[in-house]
């Protein structure tokens, strides 16, 4: 069979469908949308000193008293959580009034018994006698969020900055959704706190890794949380309550004149 004879520009046509190549390839190489969670794992992907993808092994307090057998480690860990996100604050600082509170919880069916159970309402209570938790008690209602869920876009460029990924080329123009809850949040007139609880089971000694660990996810948080309410995260705490700790996070503002806005 004779092949047809093509001409000049049928030619040039047919090379240019062939070595065509997507003008926004590097675009591809990212997701566009992604959680705080997922990020922070990034971050350890790139930290040749860190797990992979960190697991907790369990809250200390629960297992000493034999509660691992009725919920496992991440059940419990969200026991606190449930727990922190519903519980009256008047009263926060008293184990006494906590065990009342765990138990209108119950009752109420925010809490099953195991969970309730496994509650350490004196770790959660040092907590809200530290200065942080003062802190918080001492502003209105009003102000106080907990378990608040946000969405904001960042430019790729931030968002590595805060990850510690490499820079990609190409990208410009482009952006990330980072959706997040963040534990507890005080919105004051001119300024944000905010404070992360983590169950981890860790040693004294472990709070400065612990701390790293977790710093590129509250620094996402502290970003979404300041670029949305239009005011600085100026006290940003991460709290063990495993082992009673607090750590402050330093938080550096963004800068005022990004044109990645909140969704």
């Amino acid at each position: 069979m004779e092949r047809p004879v093509l001409n000049k520009e049928t030619k040039q046509r047919l090379r240019g469908v062939l070595t065509w190549q997507y003008g926004f390839a590097a675009a591809t190489q990212r997701a566009a949308k992604s959680s705080v969670t997922a990020l922070r794992r990034q971050a350890e992907e790139l930290d040749d000193e860190t797990e992979p993808i960190f697991v907790p092994r369990g809250f200390s307090p629960a297992t000493r008293r034999g509660t691992r057998g009725k919920i496992s480690a991440a059940e419990t860990g969200t026991a606190h959580h449930k727990f922190l996100q519903h519980v009256a604050l008047e009263k926060a600082d008293d184990p006494a009034a906590l065990k009342a509170e765990a138990r209108r919880l119950e009752i109420a069916g925010v809490l099953t018994a195991d969970e309730r159970a496994a509650l350490d309402l004196e770790a959660v209570a040092a907590f809200w006698k530290s200065e942080p938790g003062r802190k918080l008690r001492a502003q209105t209602p009003d102000c106080v969020r907990r378990e608040l869920a946000f969405t904001a876009k960042f430019s790729p460029t931030e968002v590595d900055a805060i990850v510690g990924a490499k820079k990609l080329p190409g990208l410009e123009g482009e952006f990330v959704v980072v959706q997040g809850v963040a534990d507890l949040v005080a919105l004051r007139p001119r300024e944000i706190w905010l404070v992360d609880f983590k169950t981890d089971e860790i040693k004294p000694e472990e709070l400065a890794e612990r701390r790293r660990h977790y710093e590129p996810q509250l620094k996402l948080y502290a970003g979404a949380l300041s670029r949305i309410y239009s005011r600085p995260v100026t006290n940003c705490w991460l709290h063990f309550l495993a082992t009673r700790q607090t750590a402050e996070i330093k938080i550096e503002p963004m800068a005022s004149k990004s044109e990645f806005q909140p969704l």
